[in-house]
């Protein structure tokens, strides 16, 4: 299982994170940009969830509506820290020939700032989990999430154009 999610992530960011952008003298995202944007959204969702039934089938049915209303709550904010990541690795992306000084050392601080955010919330439902059902179950969480978050990072960073030498 852990090899199937690993390479329906890699490929669909991968994917997603290749496609051309269709030009908009607006600043707005491509049509065809928004839809590749909303299937790997969509499928890393999935493929989420299905990780997380799987790390969370030793509950019981009640521990399990627990853990599955609290999840709600954390996808919610995680989803929200995912999509701030997303529009920054497409800034970088669509701007990298032409990124000054400047905008690289504001990426660089932006995308610190959500990293710091992703393992905050990742602690906040590790505790809330822990209180609410015990603490093996939160450290699962919490591992599950880490694990998820670690192969979508290395996913991006293995096909981000790194930033060259000086101009000169």
């Amino acid at each position: 299982m852990k090899k199937f999610l690993v390479a329906i992530l890699l490929a669909a960011v991968a994917g997603a994170a290749k496609a051309q952008p269709a030009q908009q003298p607006s600043g707005e995202m491509a049509t065809s940009d928004a839809v590749n944007m909303e299937k790997l959204k969509n499928a890393l969702t999935q493929k989420r969830r299905e990780l997380y039934a799987q790390g969370m089938s030793d509950l019981s049915p009640e521990q399990l509506q627990t853990f599955w209303g609290v999840y709600a709550v954390f996808e919610k904010e995680k989803d929200a820290n995912m999509a701030a990541r997303m529009k920054l690795v497409k800034e970088y992306f669509d701007k990298f020939p032409t990124l000054s000084d400047a905008d690289i050392m504001r990426m660089m601080q932006d995308a610190a700032t959500l990293q710091e955010e992703g393992s905050r919330l990742r602690m906040k439902f590790f505790m809330v989990l822990s209180n609410k059902l015990n603490a093996r179950a939160g450290a699962r969480f919490a591992l599950i999430d880490d694990y998820l978050t670690t192969i979508w990072r290395l996913s991006i960073l293995d096909n981000l154009p790194i930033a060259s030498a000086a101009k000169n």
